[in-house]
């Protein structure tokens, strides 16, 4: 089932203004590319825009980051265009244009994340990614105002929110950083107050294997670790409400 969602936001930020001209770099270099999804912040935040929620906690984020298939990764396609564009490769697979940053990612084979090569180049490799490139993405048509009122239209593929919930899950067993349950608690929301049909599909309340079986285990972790966790607290994430979406919307495989 194909899902395609109207997006309008606004940069607020010289920051915004180059996160969003990043994305759009993305978009326009990979717009005849199916196996690519935009994931990381804008991931999260254009997903919570398209879906938007009362409870939710706005954040910005600073750089584009893309997910590449192996294939892609290997060709040296998206390599070549983004350099044809001005683009620095300051190490395998972070981009810099001025402020303008872009990250390529590829899935790992594992559940873990990990460094690779393809086409020669380095990348980091993360997990859940696969399964997102075996699913049929959301399709997101983008409208940005920029600080300087110039208006900026794109389309993204973004995974369905299921899947970003398990992207960020794994994010946080690599890094201890607040933003990713910031991301969390947003997808949960929007789990919670859509059905499952709009955001495409939601099966980790079922029985549950492989990705989603990693997912179980790492949110019900979280919520465990709930009341003492300070990075949520950093994040002033209502943290009961957490717990209770965890417990409501997700299989406890443990």
């Amino acid at each position: 089932m194909k899902i395609r969602r109207s997006v309008e936001t606004v940069a607020t930020s010289n920051a915004d203004d180059a996160a969003y001209l990043a994305l759009e770099d993305v978009a326009r270099i990979t717009d005849h590319l199916d196996d690519v999804r935009v994931v990381g912040g804008h991931m999260a935040s254009l997903l919570l825009t398209a879906f938007p929620v009362a409870e939710a906690i706005v954040r910005r984020t600073a750089d584009a980051d893309a997910a590449i298939s192996t294939s892609i990764a290997a060709s040296g396609h998206i390599h070549r265009a983004l350099t044809d564009a001005g683009y620095i490769d300051t190490s395998g697979n972070h981009y810099a244009k001025g402020p303008l940053e872009i990250d390529l990612l590829v899935p790992s084979g594992t559940n873990q994340f990990v460094k690779t090569e393809h086409g020669g180049r380095g990348f980091d490799a993360a997990p859940g990614l696969m399964r997102a490139f075996a699913t049929e993405p959301i399709l997101l048509d983008v409208g940005v105002m920029l600080t300087d009122g110039s208006r900026h239209e794109f389309v993204v593929r973004v995974p369905s929110v299921e899947l970003a919930v398990s992207l960020k899950a794994y994010a946080t067993t690599s890094r201890a950083v607040s933003k990713d349950l910031t991301d969390l608690y947003n997808l949960l929301s929007v789990a919670n107050s859509y059905d499952s049909d709009q955001i495409g599909a939601w099966t980790l309340n079922g029985h549950l294997q492989g990705t989603r079986l990693d997912t179980g285990r790492i949110l019900h972790n979280i919520a465990d670790k709930a009341r003492t966790s300070a990075l949520i607290r950093e994040a002033r994430i209502p943290q009961e409400r957490l717990v209770a979406l965890i417990r409501r919307l997700v299989t406890d495989p443990r």
